[in-house]
């Protein structure tokens, strides 16, 4: 069922979030992980910002299911054949979320340290991508 395929993605994004907060607080993280301590302190709240990193991931996830609906014809992942599908969709979409989110500071401008050393794009689309797969793998088992 493709809402616990969304329910699923919120929370792996959700739990990732908190696993990104707690790694940002240690010299031994590399330097895109540390910087995010600045956004995470900002907020100071773990839960608040897991959750807009859930809420980002869905709305994501939601743009993403409608475009496979349309063009390829189903709602989530239920093969390989259309998981590898589904990223393709995905990725670009994941890509361009991570730079509206970095060029219209949709966070804040606390995020700025972490883009000027990971970039906007990339990290985004991969973080989509590992979440989608995640889920799968997960509702597959």
């Amino acid at each position: 069922m493709c809402l616990n395929f969304i329910v699923l993605n919120f929370f792996f994004s959700f739990f990732s979030d908190l696993v990104f907060n707690i790694l940002s607080r240690y010299n031994k993280s590399p330097a895109a992980i540390r910087a995010l301590k600045q956004y995470f302190t900002y907020y100071n709240s773990p839960i608040l910002t897991a959750v807009y990193a859930g809420f980002t991931v869905v709305s994501v996830l939601l743009i993403t299911i409608l475009f496979s609906f349309l063009f390829l014809g189903f709602t989530e992942p239920h093969t390989i054949n259309q998981l590898l599908k589904f990223l393709l969709l995905a990725f670009p979409l994941g890509y361009i979320a991570d730079i509206i989110i970095y060029k219209y500071h949709i966070f804040g401008k606390k995020l700025d340290s972490f883009y000027k050393i990971a970039g906007a794009g990339l990290g985004g689309a991969f973080s989509f991508l590992f979440s989608l797969i995640v889920s799968y793998l997960f509702l597959s088992c």
